[in-house]
């Protein structure tokens, strides 16, 4: 396996008592005690399931034990491996997202690689929002979203661009402070069933980006898009098919998970998730 692409419907699950206690042991103490600081359970169980996607993905990909994987963040908030490892694997990348329903994974051993999901939210004004956002796309790229007849179509054509554009800032790490606008996607094909989007392409300051690959796939009313730069021989994108997302249970999640630390098992501890309202309109019923 050189290739991951993995999703978890974190809203639909409802941990149990010994479901969440055992999930919070298989991660780092700074990340579990960053979780626990989220003021919503879908906030919680999303960056939970992040932490669980990168641990799993690296201890497949990789020799290295389960309960031996260090994670860091860059200083713009990306998660890395602290672990050395053979050459082999020196091109190991992977990165998380997490929005609507589900936390996404996509990682690779050749390739840097980003990725970002959204799910498809209606707006109270398409067009105010619109506005709002004008700054962050080409003129070529609002003619596109622009040019579909309804309202709904549009909003998918936006959040299809935005999952693109982060995908892109994302793998290479830069965040806060770059500007979308420099990135032009042209989009040439339409979402199908159970297939990969393969061939949309990226100008970056006007120029073609042959050496980067966009996946897109559609899951649920989710538009996922996966940027991937070659190290090696360019030539392998040209070939490279696409995989979809495998959509993982609770059990396929945490199969060969290990704990790294004991918590207290206490009600305590579960109690204060519990309590916690799901999402913010749960606080106003």
């Amino acid at each position: 396996m050189s290739s991951i692409r993995w999703a978890f419907n974190f809203r639909t699950w409802c941990p149990t008592q010994a479901e969440w206690l055992f999930c919070n042991q298989c991660i780092q103490n700074e990340e579990r005690e960053r979780i626990h600081r989220f003021m919503f359970k879908k906030d919680a169980k999303a960056a939970l399931i992040g932490r669980l996607l990168l641990r799993k993905a690296v201890a497949d990909l990789t020799p290295i034990p389960y309960q031996s994987i260090l994670l860091g963040r860059t200083d713009k908030g990306k998660p890395y491996l602290l672990n050395e490892l053979d050459t082999e694997y020196k091109d190991l990348s992977f990165n998380v997202s997490h929005q609507g329903e589900y936390a996404v994974i996509a990682a690779e051993v050749d390739h840097m690689v980003g990725v970002d999901v959204m799910g498809y939210e209606k707006k109270k004004s398409t067009d105010e929002f619109f506005h709002t956002m004008r700054r962050q796309f080409t003129d070529q790229e609002w003619k596109t979203i622009r040019s579909k007849q309804l309202e709904y179509d549009q909003l998918k054509m936006f959040y299809r661009y935005w999952c693109l554009k982060e995908s892109y800032i994302k793998a290479i790490g830069i965040g806060i402070g770059f500007e979308v606008s420099r990135l032009n996607f042209l989009i040439q094909s339409d979402f199908q069933h159970d297939t990969v989007v393969m061939d949309t392409k990226l100008h970056v300051d006007d120029a073609m980006a042959t050496d980067w690959r966009f996946e897109e796939h559609e899951l649920n009313e989710h538009c996922i898009a996966v940027a991937a730069k070659v190290y090696k021989d360019p030539n392998l994108k040209e070939d490279h098919k696409g995989t979809p997302f495998s959509v993982l249970s609770y059990q396929e999640l945490i199969k060969n998970a290990t704990p790294l630390c004991d918590i207290p098992t206490d009600c305590h501890y579960w109690q204060q998730f519990s309590a916690k309202p799901e999402t913010p309109a749960d606080m106003k019923r």
